[in-house]
């Protein structure tokens, strides 16, 4: 793990990305060395940190980290912006100097019946909240998702599904999520909350290319 470019494997407790959540984050595939969909990833990530006013890390320094933690390899990157260090109390200090961690695991084993059989997600009874302004964003404050996915695990579930406050169907614990129905390609509407993932982006970009 690197933290602002120096391995590292812990952070400063005074960050408010641990104090508050007060940061974004970006997890990736990276195949033989190569970061799949990168263009994709980072441009999620620019504007995220925008949306939150803070500055973003370079695209040459971020694809330098990764290359330095996976080499040739194969595994799952992370990349997680912070505002950085602060005093205490929720207000920002004017000044912002970000704190980057990039990280790097080995990619996760899936249940093969999941490819060939599907899944059951579990209902949550957990709601999500409304909040417009950090609607998609991948922020890291992600209580929701962790309460949720402490639900499926007692259920025996692999996945569950996320309901907004007014018993819309948002997304999964960690998925987002489409339909097809009468040959019409279908995904929830994201502007109230919910997080816009890259996949979803390329599976509607694909859709509408296609006519679907």
């Amino acid at each position: 793990m690197l933290v602002n470019g120096e391995p590292a494997d812990t952070i400063a407790v005074a960050d408010r990305g641990l104090s508050y959540g007060d940061g974004v984050f970006r997890t990736l595939r990276v195949q033989q060395g190569s970061p799949f969909c990168w263009p994709r990833h980072f441009k999620k990530l620019h504007h995220d940190c925008h949306a939150l006013q803070i500055p973003c890390p370079g695209e040459d320094v971020l694809l330098q980290e990764m290359e330095q933690l996976a080499g040739a390899g194969s595994g799952v990157a992370k990349i997680m912006v912070t505002r950085g260090q602060g005093e205490r109390g929720y207000a920002p200090s004017l000044s912002c100097n970000p704190t980057r961690v990039v990280s790097f695991y080995p990619a996760p084993v899936y249940d093969a019946a999941f490819y060939s059989d599907g899944i059951a997600p579990h209902l949550c009874g957990l709601k999500l909240s409304r909040q417009p302004r950090l609607a998609g964003i991948k922020h890291l404050n992600r209580l929701e998702n962790v309460l949720a996915a402490a639900e499926c695990q007692a259920a025996g579930a692999a996945e569950g599904l996320l309901e907004d406050e007014n018993g819309f169907v948002i997304s999964g614990t960690r998925s987002n999520l489409f339909a097809v129905t009468g040959g019409r390609l279908s995904t929830p509407d994201l502007s109230a909350s919910g997080v816009a993932g890259v996949q979803r982006d390329r599976v509607i970009a694909w859709a509408e290319q296609h006519g679907v």
